[in-house]
């Protein structure tokens, strides 16, 4: 992978599209603060590809650091999460980015009433028990 621009380099790596999400998505990052980038790869990026793609995008941001996050294999809240909160950083395949948001947002929006009902049985259990149970 060479140097370039952060459209370079996703493009170069397989993904397919990205989202810059955390602190420095919502402005609210210090200097020191990573910035979080959750990417869509056409095909699993080994471990290697994946701190290369890391590495190299932290100079192109010019930022101490980039976490990076998997959405194949990132749970249900967090690609909620992401794509409520974050920004598009990469287009490389508009469809595919399009039917992702459309497919977690369905998901999302059904699993809500569940996890809401599973955290509101737990709020009554503990203000019943207490603390200390």
């Amino acid at each position: 992978m060479t140097g370039g621009t952060v459209h370079d380099l996703f493009a170069e790596a397989g993904v397919r599209f990205a989202y810059l999400f955390g602190s420095r998505a919502a402005g609210t990052h210090r200097p020191a603060s990573d910035a979080d980038v959750a990417i869509m790869p056409a095909s699993p990026l080994s471990l290697l590809a994946e701190g290369a793609l890391a590495e190299r995008l932290a100079s192109a941001l010019q930022v101490p650091s980039v976490d990076l996050v998997d959405l194949s294999r990132a749970p249900l809240l967090l690609r909620g999460r992401v794509i409520q909160e974050g920004r598009v950083l990469y287009r490389g395949d508009e469809p595919a980015r399009v039917e992702f948001e459309v497919r977690t947002r369905t998901e999302y929006f059904d699993f809500l009433p569940s996890q809401r009902e599973h955290r509101d049985a737990y709020l009554r259990r503990l203000a019943a028990e207490g603390l200390h149970g």
